[in-house]
């Protein structure tokens, strides 16, 4: 599934972070990303790998590790594979690979972070004034509001696997449009967000003049 929507898809794109569930794949107790000493977030977690492959290839790309638990693994699809079609996955833990599984890949497979991780209910946004959005800290209409989301696709420059975000901050290569209330909000920049991995995407909003108030 996308890692921030939670919706099942047998679609992924490169950068996309993707969350895989299934038994045996990692310990028993959760762990979060390492970085490696070149900078980088690694390729093996908690003893866990996920590995993509292109159906022309000999062998496997390892990708960059997010989370790894014995139940589910969250990875980001590597952003070397520039075209559209199936590729296989496979998930490891100690060296031991599940069998193959192929996905398809496209262009773009956007998904929004929420608050609880759930890809449901209220959507992780932060107000203009640094606010977490919500109920009690709602965005006053004609302010920024700042998104964060995944599977935007190929960046320029180019996403390098594992790198924390930095100037020049990369780009979707595809246009990035947002709907507040089903109104087109004006953006005011969609790229890599500040020290998180290639792969968050981070986008600035302004909510339209014309929303309803409440929930949206």
């Amino acid at each position: 599934v996308n890692a921030a929507s939670n919706g099942a898809s047998s679609q992924v794109a490169p950068g996309e972070i993707v969350t895989i569930f299934g038994s045996g794949l990692g310990p028993s107790i959760g762990v979060g990303p390492s970085v490696g000493s070149d900078g980088r977030l690694t390729t093996s977690l908690g003893d866990s790998q996920v590995f993509f492959q292109l159906p022309t290839e000999s062998s496997a790309t390892a990708a960059v590790m997010i989370y790894s638990r014995a139940d589910q693994v969250s990875a980001v699809v590597p952003y070397r594979f520039a075209f559209t079609g199936p590729v296989q996955v496979q998930a490891a833990y100690r060296g031991q690979k599940s069998p193959p599984v192929t996905i398809q890949l496209v262009a773009a497979a956007p998904g929004l972070f929420t608050l609880d991780a759930s890809g449901q209910g209220q959507v992780a946004a932060l107000n203009q004034d640094g606010t977490v959005n919500g109920p009690s800290h709602p965005a006053p209409k004609g302010s920024i509001i700042t998104l964060f989301a995944t599977g935007e696709g190929q960046t320029a420059p180019a996403g390098v696997d594992g790198k924390p975000a930095a100037s020049p901050y990369p780009t979707p290569v595809l246009p990035v449009t947002v709907t507040i209330g089903g109104q087109p909000a004006q953006k005011q920049y969609a790229g890599g967000a500040p020290g998180q991995v290639a792969g968050v995407m981070q986008v600035n909003v302004q909510v339209p003049a014309g929303v309803p108030s409440g929930s949206l």
